[in-house]
């Protein structure tokens, strides 16, 4: 287990990073202190979650407002912070109101939960090395490379950790990078972003282990700002691009054995700047722990306030430009496999091999909302809570056993789903924040499905605006020959000003490729369409009818408009012929990026009907073609 601990004695805080094997458990544990009180001003910039256009008169913070940043070296941002994470530690009822007083530290009053998608920290590069040194004590190391003779096993370390990043392919040949990045416009015109530099500028790299074969540490690479001349979002028109591939390794004899991919997350965000003599470029450190005198790695320099930094500049989020898709083209390494999840609006994704390290893949899709949910709830208030599984509650543990804090989990952890649904009671339905966000990442857990169809390289993107989701790609239920995914969100919006927003609206987006489609359903040829499932939390079912599109040898569709809290989703592709049907595929490991024969789309489409179906007390409406009612129901 990997843990980062970031301390701002400005802001008496103790975050807590940890990642829990290759799980992926990020989540923060925060023990919060009163915020000092400053004087109140009138604010002109939107509330968060609005992202504030540049050169809105900001606020000035008031008793109960939101911390500065904590990177300490006393920088005041002018706008709301961009993360929503930071905005809900700053809600803390015990930060909001100083007449609480400074809690006891073992006896926290309240306990905040959350699942959010985005990076906890900004994406800076490094390497550490880990010991166990007994009692709970973990000694550590930051290593110059993957290679750094100090950081081997036979110095005695236990983990090698890994942080890639994700970089500019016009800077790099052997990691993970971003070919180019497209704007397409609402009126379907398109503008080429160019590379404009590294974030942080100064960004020391370090080089990875990436082997013929797509095996290996990812190398260091810093984020870059891309421009999209005339993006549509004002003065501003750059974007920030980057993220990290995190890898383990444990020893092996004298060496480290083969790296273990822990995560892979990539953002793509609209950024304006802040400019301030205060900020620093942020980096890791050394520094012995106060209570048991170990050495640990810790970031140092990171503003809070800020959605990155580099010395003299806070870039902020601003707001995706109206009904613009992204067109960005990504070289991963082949041991980055199987499936992604999305923050993505109808992703439709290519994926082709480039030798037999990296693939090239193209994900095309517009942004999609983060509903962030999330809590403070009085601790004594709440009932002794019951997890269906261990991995569920596990993460809880701690604001149980009398340290209180923050916990906010990322939404596609094994166990994050349930745990959510455990929580909705009590957190209610409305959303604590929404942003519009790119992202996309790998799925945390593999399903059975993928050994029966192995693939290298990936094979699927299925992309959710929910707040918490299945951990595992769709799962091929043989008994309905459907894949079944599981979401869950608030069913309401942020409660601002004493009202809610409108209902939260579902999307949920799948791409696949041709030959693991094939391989699931024992498919020679495609339909064209396919059945759409949704079913609510109370039983309801909805069925439609949606196109089977195709891109190249994938395959992709997307739902959108359903309800929360915790529907079901559903994907039947409808065999209108039966002797396209086949004995189950056994694909080669390539298959899923190979050429393949891939049925093409009627040219005319013929007129779309809807029938009612009945059964008892149910009724679905079924959409399409030539729609047939499912069996057991009769046509009304």
């Amino acid at each position: 287990m990997a843990t980062l601990f970031q301390r701002g004695t400005l802001l008496c805080h103790n975050w807590i990073m940890k990642i829990r094997g290759a799980l992926t458990s990020l989540f923060l544990l925060i023990s919060l202190c009163v915020a000092p009180v400053f004087t109140a001003t009138a604010a002109v910039c939107p509330p968060p979650p609005n992202p504030p256009p540049a050169g809105c008169t900001p606020p000035t913070p008031g008793p109960g407002a939101p911390m500065p940043g904590m990177g300490g070296s006393g920088f005041i941002s002018k706008f709301p912070k961009s993360r929503s994470v930071d905005r809900f530690s700053d809600s803390s009822p015990q930060i909001q109101n100083p007449a609480l007083g400074s809690p006891n530290p073992s006896q926290v009053n309240y306990v905040g939960v959350g699942w959010d998608s985005s990076l906890r920290l900004q994406a800076i590069p490094y390497i550490k090395a880990e010991k166990n040194l007994g009692g709970g004590v973990r000694e550590e190391a930051l290593c110059a490379n993957p290679t750094d003779a100090t950081c081997s096993p036979m110095q005695g370390w236990s983990t090698l950790y890994v942080s890639g990043g994700v970089g500019n392919c016009a800077a790099t040949t052997n990691g993970v990078c971003v070919e180019s990045i497209t704007l397409i416009k609402s009126d379907k015109s398109e503008i080429l972003a160019k590379p404009i530099q590294k974030f942080p500028k100064e960004q020391k790299e370090f080089p990875g282990t990436i082997d013929n074969s797509g095996r290996g540490f990812a190398p260091g690479l810093a984020s870059w700002i891309w421009r999209i001349e005339g993006d549509g979002g004002g003065a501003e028109n750059d974007y920030l691009a980057g993220g990290v591939v995190i890898s383990t390794a444990r020893p092996v004899g004298q060496t480290w054995g083969t790296p273990e991919l822990v995560q892979f997350f990539f953002e793509l965000t609209p950024i304006f700047r802040e400019s301030s003599a205060l900020i620093k470029q942020p980096g890791m450190k050394m520094q012995k722990n106060p209570v048991n005198g170990a050495s640990e790695t810790m970031p140092e320099n990171s503003e809070s306030g800020c959605l990155a930094n580099d010395t003299g500049v806070c870039v902020h989020r601003r707001t995706f430009p109206a009904d613009a898709r992204y067109k960005v083209v990504l070289q991963i390494p082949r041991n980055i496999t199987g499936w992604l999840n999305g923050r993505l609006t109808a992703p439709a994704v290519t994926s082709t091999p480039i030798n037999g390290a990296f693939d090239r893949i193209t994900i095309e899709a517009g942004a999609s909302e983060n509903i962030f949910a999330g809590k403070w709830l009085k601790k004594s208030e709440l009932p002794q809570l019951k997890f269906p599984t261990e991995q569920s509650g596990r993460p809880y543990e701690q604001i149980f056993s009398g340290k209180g804090g923050m916990m906010v989990e990322d939404p596609g952890r094994d166990g994050a789903l349930d745990a959510y649904n455990v929580w909705a009671p009590y957190i209610g339905d409305y959303a604590f924040a929404i942003n519009q966000t790119w992202t996309v990442s790998n799925a945390l857990v593999s399903n059975p499905e993928e050994r029966r169809c192995p693939s290298r390289g990936v094979v699927g993107v299925v992309a959710t605006n929910a707040s918490a989701y299945s951990a595992t790609a769709p799962v091929y239920n043989k008994e309905t020959g459907t894949l079944d995914y599981r979401v869950a969100a608030p069913h309401y919006g942020p409660y601002i000003d004493g009202k809610s927003e409108a209902k939260n609206l579902g999307t949920y987006g799948l791409s696949m490729a041709a030959s693991v489609v094939k391989c699931l359903y024992g498919m020679e040829k495609l339909p064209t369409s396919a059945s759409i499932s949704i079913t609510s939390s109370d039983g309801k079912e909805n069925v439609s009818t949606v196109e089977l599109k195709t891109s190249g040898d994938w395959v992709y569709l997307d739902a959108k408009n359903f309800t929360f809290s915790a529907p079901t989703l559903k994907i039947k592709l409808n065999q209108t012929n039966q002797s396209s049907a086949a004995a189950p595929a056994t694909p080669t490991e390539n298959s899923a990026t190979s050429s393949s024969q891939v049925a093409a789309p009627k040219k005319a489409a013929a007129p779309r009907i809807t029938i009612s179906c009945v059964k008892g007390k149910l009724t679905k409406k079924v959409s399409g073609t030539a729609p047939r009612c499912p069996a057991g129901f009769k046509k009304r």
